[in-house]
């Protein structure tokens, strides 16, 4: 993709790449970013955004994203133009530089009583936090930081979603694939 940064006219080439893509576009109010743009684009949850070189993909706080399950499959995929690359090489876990797959970078468990529980009955400490603005109501959370909860799953020692929440996007035909990852999950 070509290099957009400080490019005044982004929205054209913005607007080109979410078509070819099959992603709506949606005006905003241009902001002032890297990329000086007036369009995003919008699929399901999911909300893509131009980065100087790639595109930014990613979901709401709380959402939860592409399931482990389908996000393997999708960094293990062929590329369907260069059978010796894989799709993790261009659509990037966590928006990870080193590729990695996502149940190594990038994937992580949504925090919720459920997760705090599980945590719990594995001996894993947990914090409380009170909750932002929410008077004297106080949110616990397991002690851990998302590596170390992936790592757990990934050790059989605890059964938990995970999800990606992030991507950065390296070209046309990998936004492509991603959009149709997404258009059939829905």
């Amino acid at each position: 993709m070509i290099n957009l940064a400080g490019k005044e006219d982004a929205d054209k080439s913005i607007l080109e790449e979410l078509y070819l893509a099959g992603i709506p576009s949606v005006k905003i109010e241009r902001g002032r970013t890297e990329v000086p743009y007036s369009y995003i684009g919008k699929l399901g949850i999911w909300e893509f955004r131009r980065a100087w070189r790639y595109w930014t993909v990613s979901v709401p706080d709380g959402k939860c994203g592409l399931p482990l399950k389908e996000a393997l499959k999708l960094h293990y995929k062929e590329h369907p133009t260069d059978k010796k690359q894989i799709m993790g090489n261009i659509i990037r876990s966590g928006g990870h530089a080193d590729c990695l797959p996502p149940d190594e970078y990038g994937a992580q468990p949504i925090y919720n009583k459920e997760l705090v529980e599980k945590c719990k009955s594995i001996g894993i400490s947990t914090k409380s936090l009170k909750s932002m603005g929410a008077g004297d109501d106080e949110t616990e959370y397991p002690d851990l930081n998302y590596g170390e909860v992936l790592n757990l799953c990934n050790e059989g020692k605890s059964q938990v979603e995970c999800y990606v929440k992030c991507y950065h996007i390296d070209d046309l035909i990998g936004l492509k694939e991603f959009s149709e990852t997404i258009k059939n999950l829905e």
